[in-house]
């Protein structure tokens, strides 16, 4: 490990997969007056992504950890600035600047960010039948209080004897996050799960309520989420070919017609109660065609696939596919509007299963492994929204950092946690030169093969 210049890593991985992102922070609009400026936005940004990337989950963590000389030359050089940083912004400044910047700015990074990735040849085997892109798509609550945060605080009331005895206010988000290689997932669109405001910034009372029942706020929900989210997904990339996986809240008409519109294919997880005239036909039918059931041994266990095509459904055409797992007593069960043969459906089912990679390399990785998500950095909703983008930034950094230093056959088996504490104290420690530079300039190539097994 004392081989090896992580420093260098970390800078050949922001040159080679994020060529532009130093451009766009330094090119993202900054709301503060040009008299008022200490740090340009690109320095604050940037700090703020660090952190990240180095695992300091709290604000005061950035400055102690990073306030020291050779961290100033490291952002520096990173950064190209003219000259070097005599010192980092104070987490109070930071805060201010994220309470004032649009989100839509740092939502305009990380588009750019992802276009650049799905242009690359690198992730080409990520592809779903070498065509479509996975994109899986789950919501996460990410902050949570005892009175009202905000007016767009969802809310949800415990009762005891048919009395509520309290209430939360809390804050979701909805993720699409883009599949690459198997094990790193990015974030390509967010949606906050928030209630609407009239035009006094009050929350929206259902029709026919009073302002004092707070159970009558018309309250936002994950799907409506999803068809907002849905619009800009497709403004922001018209012609990205993409197959969503979902889990089974969204197997329903209104998603289906979403996905047919906008070109987009799906695999979404399929429960009895979701579509009972579909659970039906499907079981009904599932063990008639002996060619459509097939099993296989893989690690001891033995799986079981069970599929029917073309259960017809309002205007649209469906194809289920169960596997059942020796080991498990419930069965997976998807529905898509994709072809199925006996030749396809084992990769469509592990496909499938792949959204619960939102969740742990996604969700629990960012709230329980040191990025913070869970942390409230900040009281102010749009300050909320912003560390919570940069997170998403941080997040993409780090994952291919990880991903790339875990080639060497050495480190392959080092834990994360020991990793990100040699990349901190490498860039407390070690100070980039010119020489470093240039190594980090000179064309290199990637080609990750997707993991098997």
């Amino acid at each position: 490990m004392e081989e090896i210049n992580f420093n260098i890593e970390l800078w050949i991985v922001i040159k080679n997969f994020f060529p532009k992102l130093i451009t766009e922070l330094k090119q993202s609009e900054d709301p503060r007056h040009k008299s008022y400026i200490t740090y340009k936005n690109a320095e604050i940004l940037f700090v703020r992504i660090l952190a990240v990337v180095f695992r300091l989950d709290s604000m005061r963590g950035i400055g102690e950890t990073l306030n020291r000389k050779i961290c100033f030359r490291n952002i520096s050089k990173i950064l190209e600035l003219d000259e070097d940083l005599t010192e980092l912004p104070h987490w109070g400044t930071i805060n201010d600047f994220l309470e004032r910047l649009s989100p839509d700015e740092i939502k305009k990074i990380i588009r750019k960010l992802v276009y650049r990735l799905t242009r690359m040849k690198t992730f080409e085997n990520s592809k779903i039948r070498g065509k479509f892109w996975h994109i899986v798509v789950d919501a996460t609550q990410i902050c949570t209080f005892k009175e009202r945060h905000c007016p767009h605080c969802l809310t949800r009331e415990h009762k005891k004897d048919g009395k509520v005895i309290s209430v939360d206010y809390y804050h979701v988000v909805l993720e699409a996050k883009l599949v690459l290689h198997g094990n790193i997932v990015v974030s390509i669109a967010s949606e906050f799960v928030e209630n609407d405001l009239d035009k006094d910034g009050n929350p929206i009372l259902e029709s026919n309520a009073n302002k004092s029942s707070k159970e009558k706020i018309k309250q936002d929900c994950e799907l409506k989420a999803f068809y907002r989210m849905a619009k800009k997904l497709k403004k922001d990339f018209p012609r990205l070919p993409i197959c969503l996986g979902m889990d089974s809240l969204y197997a329903g008409e209104p998603v289906f017609n979403v996905c047919k519109e906008n070109g987009w294919h799906y695999i979404i997880r399929f429960k009895d109660g979701s579509i009972s005239t579909i659970a039906e036909e499907f079981h009904t039918l599932k063990d008639m065609e002996p060619e459509q059931t097939w099993s296989k041994t893989e690690n001891g266990y033995t799986l079981t696939y069970k599929f029917v095509v073309k259960i017809p459904y309002k205007s649209h055409s469906l194809n289920v596919v169960e596997c059942n797992q020796s080991n498990m007593e419930y069965p997976f069960v998807f529905v898509t509007d994709l072809p199925i043969t006996r030749k396809n459906c084992e990769e469509l089912v592990k496909k499938g299963r792949l959204r619960w990679k939102i969740e742990n390399e996604g969700f629990n990785e960012q709230k329980n492994h040191g990025l913070g998500l869970g942390h409230l950095f900040s009281k102010n909703y749009i300050a909320m929204q912003n560390h919570y983008y940069l997170i998403q930034i941080g997040h993409m950094i780090s994952q291919f950092l990880e991903c790339g230093i875990k080639k060497i056959e050495a480190l392959a088996n080092i834990t994360t946690k020991i990793l990100f504490e040699n990349i901190k104290e490498a860039f407390r420690t070690i100070m980039l030169t010119r020489a470093d530079k240039c190594l980090v300039q000179n064309a290199t190539q990637y080609r990750l093969r997707e993991p098997t097994g």
